[in-house]
């Protein structure tokens, strides 16, 4: 994430001014119920709340105590005077510090990709079923596929609740377009479409070398519109079958356009955001969503997006979404403050916030729409639809093996753009590397 805009207070002094106006009543999702009535009709008094500290880990976020008070602190405070917010930020502090030293936290961010070594692996997933139930927290409000994934790797129940999303866009450079006359991009195009059009683009010119696109494989799989499951979660097996053979094949072109000639590094996706966001080479970048808080100045890259391209199988599908859950910790001396804590980050006046900062937030509402991008002035003029799909494909099944698996795929895909190995026999060699990667893994730590 860029780091948090100058122009944030102002941001932050609106964004106060909303969530103390909503302290009064009852906002979305309020888990904290108002002091009753007593037997006269008079208002009884609420009993004054003990001070306590609920500590967020930054987990997969790069937040920085900055971005914290402006986008979550501040409003926690507000809402919720006996709580005194602390962020304890991933750049300064690796997990396993806490774990070792013991250090408490009570609440964690944390994407599915993450959600084995930085939760499971360390037994600090806990069940909110019951708080859910007991709190009313309506789970209606979300799309489908965020808690269905979340469902998925719970079995059944429930261990986050969400906090903001991301999901695969296409970038491009409106500047590379037109210095070679080529038509921008559509949403709703086919991937077969998408081709043509990189072909165009991959040039040199001037003595400057032009890719058409780049992406990097592991997304592919990870937010695929194709159903895909790279590990059975019933089996701790990978099989990489014809499903799996078609997405590789399918980005492996780009990477095989006449004259591309991608370096080790490209094929695996490590140059590709410099080479779109400072070099200016890329025209075509698929990306997730949130990365667009991160771009360069309007006036240095002219980029805009449209939604990912389809197979001809997933018309209208966007890729699954790849949702950031507020994990609340099995160790945490507070779970129910913390639940509640993270139960009203997803209330509509937060998740509103966020979105002008151009989070993507967890909830799709006309009001979060309307204020996506407004205090990021790199947003004015863009394809803001693009954020918002109307359908997500399904994430793939939850395996706590996952990353085995498609780092698998990443490490074989470079050899088969650099021409060592053929298609067949990469799939092949990956998913026997998994297989084996993932029975030592269960010999060390047992099955998850």
């Amino acid at each position: 994430m860029r780091k948090y805009r100058a122009g944030a207070s102002v941001a932050c002094a609106a964004m106060l001014a909303v969530w103390a106006a909503g302290c009064s009543g009852n906002t979305d999702n309020n888990p904290q119920q108002g002091a009753g009535a007593d037997s006269t009709g008079k208002q009884a008094e609420a009993k004054p709340q003990e001070p306590i500290e609920i500590v967020l880990y930054g987990g997969q976020s790069n937040w920085t105590e900055e971005m914290f008070d402006a986008l979550y602190g501040n409003a926690i405070k507000k809402k919720f005077p006996h709580i005194t917010p602390k962020l304890i930020p991933n750049s300064n502090t690796p997990l396993e510090q806490l774990i070792t030293t013991g250090t408490p936290f009570d609440l964690m961010l944390v994407t599915p990709s993450g959600t084995r070594r930085m939760v499971m692996d360390y037994n600090l997933h806990t069940d909110l079923s019951q708080m859910i139930q007991a709190n009313k927290f309506d789970l209606n409000r979300f799309d489908k596929t965020i808690i269905d994934t979340q469902r998925d790797i719970a079995k059944g129940g429930l261990y986050g609740l969400p906090a903001f999303t991301q999901f695969q866009v296409l970038f491009y450079n409106r500047t590379i377009f037109d210095k070679f006359g080529v038509a921008y991009p559509k949403s709703g195009m086919t991937y077969d479409e998408l081709y043509e059009t990189a072909v165009k683009l991959s040039r040199i010119e001037g003595g400057v070398k032009y890719y058409g696109l780049g992406t990097n494989i592991l997304w592919q799989y990870r937010t695929s519109q194709l159903p895909v499951a790279l590990v059975d979660p019933a089996t701790n097996k990978s099989a990489f079958d014809d499903k799996v053979k078609v997405i590789f094949e399918n980005w492996l072109r780009f990477f095989k356009i006449p004259g591309f000639e991608a370096t080790d590094r490209m094929a695996k996706g490590s140059d590709l955001e410099n080479m779109f966001f400072k070099e200016q080479t890329l025209a075509m970048y698929p990306h997730y969503t949130n990365v667009a808080r991160r771009l360069p100045d309007t006036e240095v890259l002219n980029w805009d997006v449209v939604s990912m391209p389809h197979y001809k199988e997933a018309a209208g599908v966007a890729p699954s979404v790849d949702p950031y859950y507020m994990y609340v910790m099995s160790n945490s001396k507070h779970k129910q403050a913390a639940f509640e804590v993270a139960a009203f980050l997803t209330s509509t006046e937060v998740q509103v916030e966020l979105a002008k900062e151009g989070f993507t937030p967890a909830i799709n509402t006309p009001e979060v729409k309307a204020a996506f991008g407004l205090n990021n002035k790199n947003y004015k003029g863009k394809n803001i639809n693009a954020f918002f799909p109307e359908k997500f494909a399904a994430a793939p099944p939850f395996s706590p093996y996952y990353a085995i698996a498609d780092t698998s795929i990443q490490a074989v895909f470079a050899e088969v753009v650099a021409g060592k190995k053929d298609v067949n026999t990469a799939l092949r060699e990956a998913e026997a590397t998994s297989n084996k990667r993932i029975e030592e893994q269960i010999a060390t730590t047992g099955a998850k």
